[in-house]
């Protein structure tokens, strides 16, 4: 996610707010909690706080967690020891006496057995884990970094042995992380909370650079929606668009190749939440560059449409909203979370594609496409081609936006119009073509070819 690239932008007051948490810490210790989505910025504070309290003279042990999954599957280092091991090692001459050593020791002795007892020799870790921390204290102030403090199975332990001899803790956490029971006792346990929240729009263009054009910020802020304002996610999507060549110079400033829809980077936290819910997940999301938002009502049809039980898709529909894929529209309808993470969804769900747009070997052709003739997208336009090619500019943009899952507020948002605006251009587009329906418009669009550029025929997918 290209987090080493990120600079700290428009983040000074929760800089502030750590440089006074050591001010203030007592001498019972201190523990802060940094909350932000994935890509917010966790990381990049942390490092910067740092390397700021390092260059005035204080210590720091940053701890970095190891894979949840990996500690489960593994059954070793369940309360983080091989993590506080791995940051004294690392910075042993700033901490370092001889005692140090055979403490360190001690605890990675600790952690080669944890498989093998490990509610046994918990206590003697716990103490092994007091007396560190305490030695280290006792020589000044100490910072200890947790971050993405839940990728270690059982944290508390470990904050507790920190804060207890005097030290500030930091540690950061995802507000939507699986482990909910650790979450909620360590934000029971937490003297603050630091809520990153996304940056304004002008944090994000002097974050990302003045080579990029106002078009392909317009672009991002489409795409992206409620995204544009996390910097991790804007940084690697432009990055992906640079990779893959989709910037182009134009003068001193760079632009879109084309209209095509844009994706979110393979290895964004979204699409690694989707894919964890297994394959039905990701078609889910997929049907939504093709049909948008759709209700409780339409989960029969779309199952049908997908060869899918209907059970099965009511409890991945919930399982999608839970981990913040799928968001309720103003009407109470399920829409994605933003047009790029649909898009990606086609990109990589091909057989949802083929299923939505035709007749393939691997799905039966349901009645949801035998209703359109094939695909949601194929039912004809009521007005000829020619009718479809007399649309504004403005209009035309609009229906690109309908087709890549946007609701009127943020297609309104994204042009510069109110909704009301928006409103008004789509009832005079559905006076002047006989469409009855959002699909129905960006069909006859597609048949015309006026969208070049529409998620809903895949074309960013190629």
């Amino acid at each position: 996610m290209g987090r080493e690239q990120m600079a700290i932008e428009g983040r000074d007051d929760a800089l502030a707010a750590l440089r006074s948490a050591l001010r203030t810490s007592a001498p019972g210790g201190r523990l802060l909690i940094v909350r932000g989505d994935a890509g917010i910025g966790k990381t990049r504070l942390l490092d910067a706080a740092g390397r700021r309290w390092r260059a005035r003279g204080t210590r720091v042990a940053q701890v970095r967690g190891r894979s949840r999954a990996t500690a489960a599957e593994t059954g070793t280092d369940r309360y983080g020891v091989g993590a506080v091991v791995d940051a004294l090692r690392q910075d042993f001459d700033r901490f370092g006496d001889c005692g140090l050593v055979d403490a360190i020791s001690a605890l990675a002795r600790f952690q080669q057995h944890q498989a093998e007892e490990p509610a046994a020799r918990f206590p003697a870790v716990a103490a092994e884990l007091n007396w560190v921390f305490g030695r280290i204290s006792s020589r000044g102030p100490v910072v200890v970094l947790v971050d993405d403090v839940l990728d270690i199975a059982d944290p508390v332990p470990l904050l507790q042995a920190a804060r207890r001899p005097g030290c500030l803790v930091v540690a950061s956490i995802r507000p939507d992380d699986a482990a909910a029971s650790v979450s909620a006792e360590m934000l029971d346990l937490a003297d603050e909370v630091i809520d990153l929240d996304p940056l304004a729009d002008e944090h994000i263009e002097a974050l990302v650079g003045d080579d990029l054009d106002e078009s392909v910020h317009t672009a991002l802020r489409a795409a992206l929606g409620p995204l544009y304002g996390n910097p991790g996610t804007v940084l690697a999507t432009v990055e992906a668009l640079r990779d893959r060549g989709r910037l182009v110079t134009d003068g001193d400033r760079l632009r879109l190749d084309d209209q095509a829809s844009i994706c979110l980077p393979y290895d964004h936290d979204l699409l690694l939440r989707a894919r964890r819910l297994g394959s039905l997940g990701p078609r889910l999301l997929a049907t939504t560059a093709w049909l948008g938002a759709f209700g409780i009502d339409d989960l029969p049809a779309v199952a049908d449409a997908l060869g899918e039980d209907v059970a099965e898709c009511g409890r991945t529909v919930d399982r999608l909203v839970e981990n913040g894929l799928l968001v309720g529209d103003v009407r109470g309808r399920l829409c994605c979370l933003c047009p790029a993470l649909a898009v990606s969804a086609v990109a990589e769900e091909r057989a949802a594609v083929r299923c939505l747009a035709g007749p393939s070997a691997e799905f039966p052709k349901p009645a949801l496409l035998r209703e359109t003739g094939g695909s949601p997208l194929a039912a004809a336009p009521a007005q000829p081609p020619s009718a479809a090619q007399s649309w504004s500019a403005t209009e035309s943009r609009i229906v690109e936006l309908i087709g890549m899952g946007l609701t009127n507020r943020r297609i309104g948002s994204a042009l510069g119009l109110s909704e009301k605006t928006v409103e008004s251009q789509l009832t005079r587009l559905f006076a002047k073509t006989g469409c009855r329906s959002r699909v129905a418009l960006v069909a006859a669009a597609n048949s015309a070819g006026s969208l070049r550029g529409a998620a809903l025929r895949g074309r960013s997918a190629a």
